[in-house]
């Protein structure tokens, strides 16, 4: 009974130590994990899922912020700091220091061909990101918005908070990816009337629906635009049938959008106000931007009628 009892003890220990890692430890069931850190996306080289976790490379960490990286090699270790944070791991050590307190890891740091290779989770999370697994594309989304972008959305100045808005991290729930077919040539933002915090966007034959909460801008909707023409669809501007739609998209019918044509080789934005019944009849006035808003990708304008 004594040897039962402890082996039932053993058993409960296992499940609650592999329990904090399960979600992004099940990508070692499938495919490699594909890794996006502020809707940059990781080569394959700088990810690898083993031992129950997702290590990425310790040159890709600093896509998490302004962060600061030593490594030393006598005693293998690395030295990771911010202005609030400082963070040590040792190669081939469990146990890690964060602002002096010590922590026990799920699985080690390693070397593995000449990449320094940490816990995703735990090293992100140590910054203050936030990180979503998305079961369905086999993905992990690493999120943590600039302070300047975060400013910038709570600014009160539409044209920059929607800028801001359209630049915010990106995190993706939905069952597919669906990516444009060709390079944009010009890009397209809908934004509700007065609104900021949801838009959709159009990239060439790719179309999807955005709401932004917690300075994280959460793909809600996507589909990719066919070839037939189409007078029934939701959102009412697209006159094309839509295709491999995933997710929920709300009813736009009678909404008034601000809308943005973004014309990189002309460095101008095209905007008007449309509704249902005017949309195809609207006039867009083209607005100059300055290079330092392009190189920024703010390219997002007042329109003086909203």
């Amino acid at each position: 009974m004594k040897k039962s009892s402890q082996a039932i003890l053993f058993c409960l220990c296992a499940v609650i130590w592999l329990f904090p890692a399960i979600n992004i430890a099940s990508a070692e069931t499938g495919p490699e994990p594909k890794v996006v850190i502020n809707n940059f996306p990781l080569a394959a080289a700088d990810v690898i899922s083993q031992n129950n976790q997702v290590y990425f490379s310790l040159t890709e960490a600093k896509r998490l912020g302004n962060l600061t990286i030593t490594w030393k090699n006598a005693s293998k270790q690395i030295f990771i700091k911010d202005g609030n944070t400082n963070l040590l791991l040792t190669i081939n050590q469990v146990t890690a220091h964060k602002n002096g307190e010590t922590i026990k890891l799920g699985a080690a740091p390693f070397i593995h061909n000449g990449r320094t290779m940490v816990p995703l989770r735990f090293v992100s999370e140590a910054f203050d990101s936030s990180v979503f697994w998305n079961t369905s594309t086999h993905t992990v989304f690493i999120a943590k918005a600039s302070p300047k972008l975060i400013s910038d959305v709570q600014s009160g100045s539409l044209s920059i908070a929607r800028s801001a808005a359209i630049n915010l991290p990106r995190v993706s729930q939905l069952t597919k990816s669906l990516e444009p077919s060709w390079e944009a040539a010009s890009m397209q933002y809908y934004f509700p009337k007065g609104a900021y915090d949801r838009f959709i966007e159009v990239n060439n034959n790719s179309i999807g629906y955005y709401q932004v909460s917690k300075n994280i801008a959460f793909l809600k909707w996507q589909a990719l635009i066919g070839d037939e023409t189409s007078t029934e669809n939701n959102p009412y501007f697209i006159k094309r049938n839509l295709i491999n739609e995933t997710g929920v998209l709300p009813s736009f019918d009678s909404t008034e959008f601000a809308s943005f044509r973004y014309m990189p080789q002309a460095g101008s934005t095209g905007y008007s106000l449309i509704q249902k019944d005017n949309w195809e009849n609207a006039i867009f006035k083209d607005a100059s931007l300055p290079q330092a808003r392009v190189n920024q990708n703010y390219i997002i304008v007042n329109i003086p009628e909203e």
